[in-house]
């Protein structure tokens, strides 16, 4: 059994959300979609959720599960007396309520990648009501009204096997979310009323989970979901117009400005799908919001259908697969239906590289050369970018193409890069001939001082083995003769100057 920890592991601050900012979206044509009938048998399908290739949803008394690379539809194993709903999906990983009758209901997960292993209830407690079970990565949270009457948020680590109660007071929480890498946790917060619920939010740093407000205005909030740096959710702050709306940290609120009634958004990268109905009495499509350009996709156009509960996946190459229920056979017989399909959007990230990056090498190996990459975005305002090799590297004598990327918290991604030059002995010695004419020394002085630079160059470069540790020597004899002109025709400057380089080819040559 997971122990429940309090108190210390947690840390509350209010974030009062500024006055929102509205969009209003360019409608584009619709995008060629790919569609999947999941399952469009007898029965009623709904709650569908999609994590890349795996679909999770209810069917009458179980819960199923859908994998595109295989088209494969199956049922987790229930067990005796017991009734499986209102599921969620991270990867192949399920978690659901189970109701078992006269004991409770339990919040399970189950690895649908491996479908013989039985599914293992979270946090056991029997006779403990607990539901509205989510998942991202790791981390688990639902509803438990085990602790209070109108229920409490608890966030479990499937990899540390321990659980935290988030809240803690009389007031109605529910429907949490959890983002995909696992680190930040939304839900309604219903101090007054059910039908006036606020957006909160957990984030995860270290082991300390940081509460804050999201959303608190005097209108309903409802329906979030995160991708780990927005939240997303449906609040009416006009009478009979509900919008989708969105915020980041302790950023301004953001509200998608359109026509009709818009709710139950989700989220995955920077796109947001949605349900939008002319009115109320009119059927709701689904749609999707791409944040990087302000466009405006409809993804279902069918007039005397419902497409509801939707869900939305990025893919790895990009395309988006969204999930939904229909009502095409009726209220009580609904559907599960996908679609994959891509959209493209405006790059806006841009990176800011050097153009070559020259360094003396200081031993046989080369040297470590530093550099500054950086990048601007204007949806990110903080976009990093990771350079191969990276700056302070060594870099080995030549020429090393380095290779950085850009990345937004939208998911977007930009690649360039530059070389590297670190110039060998042969390089180093024309420098330090270059520097000692600068000084315009006399002829005699000069003459001699180039005269063993050009010997020991022409040794460093000569094909033959052994060759150039010969040049040795000629370095050697250079320095002594600037030291014994040092003060006379050559200053104690010039002359540290010059020794200096000196000695930095004899370490890339590794004389003794």
């Amino acid at each position: 059994m997971k122990k429940l920890l309090k108190g210390g592991a947690l840390a509350l601050a209010l974030l009062l959300p500024a006055m929102a900012m509205a969009i209003v979206p360019v409608s584009q044509p619709a995008p060629v979609l790919v569609p999947v009938d999941i399952n469009v048998g007898a029965g009623d399908q709904f709650d569908p959720h999609v994590s890349g290739d795996w679909v999770s949803y209810t069917s009458e008394v179980g819960v199923r599960y859908y994998n595109f690379a295989t088209n494969v539809d199956a049922e987790i194993p229930p067990g005796a007396g017991v009734r499986d709903l209102l599921s969620d999906i991270s990867g192949s990983k399920i978690v659901f309520s189970r109701v078992t009758v006269g004991v409770g209901t339990a919040v399970m997960v189950f690895d649908a990648a491996t479908p013989t292993v039985a599914p293992v209830e979270i946090d056991a407690a029997p006779g403990t009501t607990r539901i509205g079970a989510t998942i991202g990565g790791n981390t688990v949270a639902y509803i438990d009204f085990g602790l209070q009457a109108n229920g409490e948020l608890v966030i479990s680590d499937l990899a540390s096997s321990l659980s935290f109660r988030v809240t803690n007071d009389t007031a109605v929480d529910g429907n949490p979310q959890v983002s995909p890498d696992g680190n930040l946790v939304t839900w309604e917060h219903c101090a007054t009323s059910l039908v006036n619920c606020d957006i909160w939010q957990a984030v995860r740093t270290g082991l300390v989970w940081s509460i804050s407000e999201v959303a608190g205005t005097p209108s309903p909030e409802a329906n979030p979901d995160t991708n780990g740096n927005l939240v997303v959710y449906d609040s009416q702050r006009s009478p009979g117009n509900p919008n989708v709306f969105w915020r980041a940290g302790s950023a301004a609120e953001v509200e998608l400005e359109l026509p009709g009634l818009e709710g139950n958004p989700s989220i995955a990268g920077h796109y947001i799908a949605f349900e939008s109905r002319a009115s109320l009495v009119d059927s709701a499509d689904i749609f999707v919001y791409d944040m990087t350009s302000n466009w405006l996709y409809q993804i279902t156009n069918t007039p005397l259908v419902n497409e509801q509960l939707n869900d939305i996946t990025l893919l790895p190459n990009g395309s988006l697969r969204v999930v939904w229920a229909s009502d095409e056979d009726g209220n009580d017989q609904r559907n599960i239906k996908a679609a994959t399909f891509q959209l493209s959007h405006p790059i806006t990230l841009a990176l800011q590289l050097p153009t070559t990056v020259t360094v003396n090498a200081t031993s046989p190996l080369g040297a470590n050369a530093t550099f500054v990459a950086t990048a601007t975005d204007a949806l990110d305002p903080n976009p990093t970018v990771a350079c191969v090799p990276a700056s302070g590297s060594t870099f080995a004598i030549g020429t090393t193409a380095v290779s950085c990327t850009a990345s937004n918290n939208y998911g977007d991604q930009v690649t360039a890069g530059f070389n590297v030059v670190v110039n060998g002995t042969a390089d180093q010695i024309a420098q330090l001939i270059a520097l000692e004419k600068s000084f315009h020394l006399r002829p005699i002085v000069s003459l001699t001082l180039e005269g063993e630079l050009l010997i020991a160059q022409a040794l460093v470069t000569s094909p033959r083995a052994g060759d150039p540790i010969r040049a040795c020597p000629w370095i050697g004899i250079f320095i002594l003769e600037v030291r014994a002109q040092t003060g006379r025709t050559i200053t104690s400057a010039q002359a540290a100057q010059l020794i200096a380089l000196a000695n930095q080819i004899r370490a890339v040559l590794g004389c003794r």
